[in-house]
């Protein structure tokens, strides 16, 4: 298909405009503009895909999603690292990404009614539900059998989650929260910041507290219930904490 210079400037514009602000309401002139014009949005979706990206439109929003793999904007952990200096080594990440499917699981209860503005999860119910998680991993690794099976190096991440602290002096003498890998809340917070870069969350930092925005409720509906590890994983994750909280019921 053949584009004209306007449709490809269009399209160029509101590409440059989802890298920067990551998700657009489709009620954005820019966005409304090419959705208006088929070819334009054609050209917008051919830009995408040879910048290693594609376009999810939500019916309310476009949201910009990078392809792990062959895209410019994907970044290995060395980038990464880079980006992110205040995550020191390979397992901080993993942690990391733990704690952001611990969250998503939280958020993802009832596909059916999601509740935008009224679920919020505080740090520390998320710091506690890590503990818990990584605590029922690490008795049913003994062998290393369940490491292997779903390709997670509980061990590791066990060890240096237990290592840190909750906190930091300074998190625990400041008003607000600092990112790093120094301390649990650190952690938390860098794996929280991540999704609020991307506008998937609100973050309050006087609560502590976490609350889903409903650009994560759609990233999750036309996205990540299409993934099967992310679907594997959050059953995975909502088995164990629900088995551990039955055995914590039981001791009383």
């Amino acid at each position: 298909m053949s584009y004209s210079l306007e449709q490809v400037q269009q399209a160029s514009r509101l590409f440059f405009d989802l890298l920067r602000r990551k998700v657009i309401s489709l009620d954005d002139p820019a966005a409304a503009e090419c959705l208006q014009d088929t070819v334009a949005y054609d050209a917008l979706e051919y830009v995408a895909k040879e910048a290693g990206c594609r376009i999810m439109n939500s019916g309310h929003r476009l949201h910009l999603l990078v392809s792990p793999m062959g895209s410019g904007f994907a970044s290995n952990f060395t980038q990464l690292r880079n980006k992110y200096s205040r995550i020191e080594r390979k397992t901080h990440l993993h942690i990391i990404n733990v704690i952001i499917l611990v969250f998503l699981a939280e958020m993802d209860q009832d596909e059916q009614h999601f509740k935008p503005g009224q679920d919020s999860m505080s740090y520390i119910q998320l710091s506690d539900q890590v503990s818990a998680l990584f605590q029922t991993w690490m008795d049913m690794d003994e062998d290393g059998s369940f490491s292997k099976q779903w390709r997670l190096d509980i061990q590791a991440m066990h060890k240096v989650w237990s290592s840190l602290y909750m906190q930091t002096k300074s998190q625990e003498e400041g008003d607000s929260l600092t990112r790093g890998a120094g301390s649990r809340i650190g952690l938390i917070h860098e794996g929280m910041k991540l999704l609020e870069e991307e506008h998937l969350v609100f973050i309050s930092e006087n609560e502590k507290r976490i609350f889903p925005r409903e650009e994560l409720y759609e990233r999750m509906r036309y996205l990540y219930h299409d993934v099967d590890r992310y679907k594997e994983l959050k059953a995975l994750i909502g088995r164990t904490l629900s088995e551990k909280e039955e055995e914590a019921h039981a001791a009383h």
